[in-house]
């Protein structure tokens, strides 16, 4: 059996087809109440697993059906099982959640919405309670602009991610790679560990927020301060980890200097020349009296430190709630300037700059953050009151584009075995590798999804890499010429002429190399029949005749046959098979040895088959 599919929108017209297999049940199905088949043959190349009407498409008969009492009863004659009616409990799709495969791939001939169904299946997956919500109240365009706009705020939070392959992307690209950078401050250049997309979406993953806010922060009145608490790339995680212990910032410039009493900059300075004019050895930093100044002076109680860690990333965010404190503990050999905080967010692992930040942060330990740095209404979500003192694990989606395009041994390296479900994060056989530029252990999370589109014309199932085909589910999206019911132009029906395009190239082909709905949709928008003459001409002319080009080679008596040429009248030809009338001949372009031993096999595009009614009733 198969069921149609109209978009968004409900099938009210005979929504079912049944097999031919099923033609000996006819009696039967005929008995059931709130049952209707025509037993008419219906056609399309979309009812792929039905058997063929000779060489023509597969088909099936049309069925109606009134009630689920009906259905049920039609399932269980043509499956031999019975089905069971869910119970109380499970009526409510929303306490029922939808199991979604951790990777896979939509594929199917290109214009078939591969790509536009990615944004609504991501949005199902990342927010499932959510989507379920939104449905019930909108529908149609509603429903799908309100996708769209979760979708992009699901992006912002890096939440969903997206990506196309292409034959130059590689491992550095989507895992980890080192990059030149060149810092804003000392204007040197350095080589960075950068994370590629998949990593990033990893460690987003696996991010456990904590946090003691529960009421909304207000940023108003507030300055922002980046800081740095030890250096990550020297191994001084315990500087961190003694001030989130402590709720205290420290701060390792001024050394042991005690700068109680010092109120001004001048005066930090001068403190700061005393100390080093009686110690030998010791040079001051031009930087030490601002970096201590602005510690002790200048940053008020109730204004927010960012700490980071590195250059792209950061993992916690504080509030001065306390004055300058120097620690005087003998054991200490430095940092001992402190500042009372509230922890009001840290991250294990850190969250990338992205979230936050407009452009990478310096290496300087300790500076104010402009707008032009720091994006408030990103850091107002941060701060958002929390339910938890401890995040869920959300779905993360990863989209990757034309996944078939890219060079997959090169992209995942030896990662690809990380993807499988057994093989993730806490699973029964969990692994973990160890980078080869960070030297950092690495899993993928079981809240990672990965979904794939993969255009068949460009390359066969058949053909796709093995390592990715074992760890994928394959998702198969057909033309849906039903989507263009009730769409005329020229007097043709649009969604017939589709289907007759794409019988032709699956009898030439193969139905990998089809023509998708998508093509056409631009005319369910157009209500003059002028505009959709005009629009109709565009897609054929920029849209449908290259790839048919592309598909047959330039071979251009097939791309004829497949716009059925050879019965129309000379003017009304999408192609020309051009005459000696029309251009010299052969013997006057060759000597006669080489003329006699050619055919003249020269087409032309017929422009003016465009915008001729009688060029696309033919086709049908």
């Amino acid at each position: 059996m198969y069921v149609k599919r109209k978009g968004d929108n409900p099938v009210s017209k005979s929504p079912l087809v049944i097999s031919p297999d099923a033609l000996a049940l006819r009696e039967n199905i005929a008995r059931i109440p709130g049952l209707h088949c025509t037993w008419q043959k219906t056609k399309s190349t979309s009812y792929r697993r039905f058997p063929r009407d000779g060489e023509l498409s597969q088909y099936g008969y049309d069925a109606d059906v009134e009630s689920v009492a009906a259905l049920k009863a039609l399932v269980e004659m043509l499956t031999g099982a019975p089905v069971f009616a869910p119970s109380h409990s499970e009526k409510n799709i929303k306490e029922k959640p939808v199991m979604f495969p951790l990777n896979q791939i939509l594929f199917g001939p290109p214009g078939t919405g591969k790509t536009y169904a990615t944004t609504e299946l991501a949005v199902k997956i990342a927010d499932a309670e959510w989507y379920h919500n939104t449905a019930m109240e909108y529908e149609g365009n509603a429903l799908r602009d309100a996708v769209k706009a979760r979708y992009q705020a699901l992006i912002e939070k890096q939440r969903i991610m997206f990506t196309t392959f292409h034959q130059s992307f590689s491992y550095e690209d989507f895992i980890e790679g080192i990059r030149a950078t060149t810092d804003e401050t000392t204007g040197k250049l350095r080589y960075d560990v950068m994370d590629g997309i998949f990593k990033q979406l990893c460690l987003n993953a696996r991010v456990k927020v904590q946090g003691s806010a529960t009421q909304a922060i207000s940023l108003e009145g507030r300055r922002i301060w980046k800081m740095s608490l030890g250096n990550t790339m020297e191994g001084e995680d315990d500087v961190y980890a003694e001030c989130l212990a402590n709720n205290y910032l420290l701060l390792g410039w001024g050394e042991d200097i005690n700068f109680d009493g010092c109120s001004s900059y001048e005066a930090v300075k001068a403190k700061i020349s005393s100390a080093y004019r009686y110690s030998e050895g010791r040079e001051a930093s031009q930087y030490m009296s601002v970096a201590v100044n602005t510690f002790k002076n200048i940053i008020r109680n109730g204004d927010l430190v960012i700490i980071s860690d590195g250059n792209h990333k950061f993992r916690a965010i504080a509030e001065i709630t306390g004055e300058y404190h120097y620690l005087s503990d003998n054991e200490r050999d430095d940092y001992h300037q402190m500042r009372p905080v509230k922890w009001l967010r840290t991250y294990t692992p850190s969250l990338p700059k992205e979230q936050l930040f407009l452009k990478s942060l310096s290496q300087m330990t300790l500076y104010e953050l402009r707008d032009t740095t720091i994006d408030r209404e990103k850091l107002t979500q941060l701060l958002a009151p929390v339910e938890s003192p401890e995040s869920q694990d959300l779905p993360h989606v990863l989209i990757i584009d034309e996944i078939n395009r890219g060079n997959i041994a090169r992209i995942f390296g030896e990662l690809i075995t990380l993807l499988e479900p057994d093989k993730r994060q806490n699973a029964a056989d969990a692994r973990s590798l160890v980078l080869p530029y960070s030297k950092q252990p690495f899993s993928v999370p079981e809240n990672v999804y990965v979904i794939g589109t993969m255009n068949t014309a460009d390359k066969s199932l058949i053909q796709m890499d093995l390592a990715l085909r074992r760890r994928f589910s394959f998702v198969e999206m057909l033309p849906e010429p039903e989507l263009l019911a009730g769409i005329s132009v020229f007097d043709v029906d649009i969604a017939t002429l589709l289907l007759r395009i794409n019988q032709r190239i699956e009898a030439l082909l193969d139905s990998e190399h089809m023509i998708g709905h998508a093509y056409f949709m631009p005319l369910k928008t157009l209500a003059d029949e002028k505009a959709r003459e005009v629009c109709l001409a565009a897609i054929f002319r920029d849209k449908i005749l290259p790839l048919l080009r592309e598909y047959f080679f330039d071979d251009y008596e097939r791309i004829g046959w497949v716009l059925n040429d050879p019965v129309k009248a000379h003017r009304d030809k999408f192609i020309w098979l051009q005459t000696a009338s029309d251009i010299p001949g052969l013997s006057t372009l060759f000597p006669p040895a080489i003329a006699g031993n050619l055919t003249d096999r020269r087409f032309r595009i017929n422009q003016d088959a465009f915008t001729s009614a009688a060029a696309y009733q033919g086709i049908i």
